[in-house]
């Protein structure tokens, strides 16, 4: 069944939304525990090297299924999401008429009007939790990433 049109829950323009994504970024912290199986609520943050603005990293990772794992980036005043990998998620179908529906894995990246509603496939072989938040830390330009380190479960 197609999924219900909804209405944007926000309003920031593409343009302003491609800067942020683009803009060179560090983390705050030096190191970061990966979430155990089901944990919740892991962030860390980052910085814009020549601006004000910061934003916020969230990881989870599946209790279940330890394969599937989730990290996004958004902004930490507004808490507007400019990207979100899914690995080994549940598929869902895009806004009609925007890109074909992506798979289990995928990432979802800010499009004005559409929010983050709109996914598209990412090729992940071999999903690796540390790896996996690494690749979004470069496509969002962080710098100078964490340090990870290994949660209770064995998140490595």
């Amino acid at each position: 069944m197609p999924k219900k049109a909804s209405k944007p829950r926000w309003t920031l323009s593409q343009e302003e939304a491609e800067r942020l994504i683009v803009e060179l970024k560090d983390a705050v912290e030096h190191y970061v525990v990966m979430p155990s199986p089901g944990e919740q609520n892991c962030e860390f943050h980052v910085e814009a090297q020549e601006s004000d603005d910061s934003f916020v990293i969230s990881l989870f990772r599946g209790k279940l299924n330890t394969e599937r794992h989730m990290i996004s980036a958004r902004i930490a005043e507004s808490g507007i999401q400019l990207m979100r990998l899914c690995v080994n998620g549940t598929p869902h179908p895009n806004p009609k008429n925007t890109v074909p529906d992506p798979g289990r894995t995928h990432l979802h990246i800010y499009r004005e009007g559409f929010d983050d509603h709109i996914a598209y496939p990412v090729d992940i072989e071999s999903p690796n939790f540390v790896e996996d938040t690494i690749l979004l830390l470069d496509k969002f330009h962080v710098i100078r990433k964490p340090d990870f380190q290994e949660g209770l479960e064995g998140t490595i």
